[in-house]
């Protein structure tokens, strides 16, 4: 359990965290889906889509990169480019069924939040408001 007593919730920069990371990940096999990319081009397309949301670190793509490969969800391989390599990754038949349950989780999701950040948005300013 997460001791909110030593978090800051009044803090954007954590909301920002926990909006990438719960993201983040649905948004690698979304890029996935469109097409097989290496890791840099994956937290390229990360980023765009994340639309300012997600911006993930190499510390972000690789590990999962590597959680996807060991759980079966995606396949890499390495393509040789000029003189350098990359690993190439793309989604296995199973990585596609997680993309389409995920996929099926957050439209059910989107509508409530989007409701919900139009509330706080259109909040009052003063501290105890509605209390």
């Amino acid at each position: 359990m997460v001791d909110l007593s030593e978090k800051d919730l009044t803090d954007e920069q954590y909301w920002r965290m926990l909006a990438s990371r719960g993201v983040g990940r649905f948004l690698v096999l979304a890029a996935l889906h469109q097409r097989p990319r290496h890791g840099y081009e994956l937290a390229r397309a990360v980023t765009e889509a994340g639309a300012g949301c997600c911006e993930p670190t190499d510390a972000m793509i690789y590990p999962a990169i590597r959680e996807l490969t060991v759980g079966g969800y995606i396949v890499c391989r390495i393509e040789a480019q000029g003189q350098r390599q990359r690993k190439v990754c793309e989604l296995t038949d199973r990585g596609r069924r997680a993309y389409r349950a995920a996929a099926k989780v957050w439209s059910t999701v989107l509508p409530a939040l989007r409701e919900a950040v139009e509330a706080g948005l259109e909040a009052p300013n003063s501290v105890g408001a509605n209390l």
